[in-house]
């Protein structure tokens, strides 16, 4: 997950916003429709976390949770979704 940069404050919009990001592109690879959008289920999980550390944590368990669901669907195995050219832009 890339969340590197001088944004280090993991409260700040701009970090939290790489993360809806790429919640939001692992979303859209997994090719599933969720009521919820990224950015509820990021801010839900902001909520949850007392920490730096469970905020990332988290994040990282959506995010796998929806490259399981592409996988399972037979997507590429070597996908990655925290390398930014296995990311699509938009």
């Amino acid at each position: 997950m890339d969340v590197s940069g001088q944004e280090t404050d993991w409260r700040s919009a701009a970090f939290r916003q790489k993360l809806v990001s790429q919640i939001e592109d692992a979303m859209r690879k997994a090719g599933v429709g969720h009521s919820i959008s990224s950015k509820n289920m990021e801010n839900h999980v902001f909520l949850k976390a007392k920490t730096r550390d469970e905020y990332l944590s988290l994040v990282a368990r959506l995010i796998i949770h929806f490259r399981d669901i592409w996988l399972s669907r037979g997507a590429p195995a070597s996908w990655n979704p925290w390398k930014p050219s296995n990311r699509t832009s938009g």
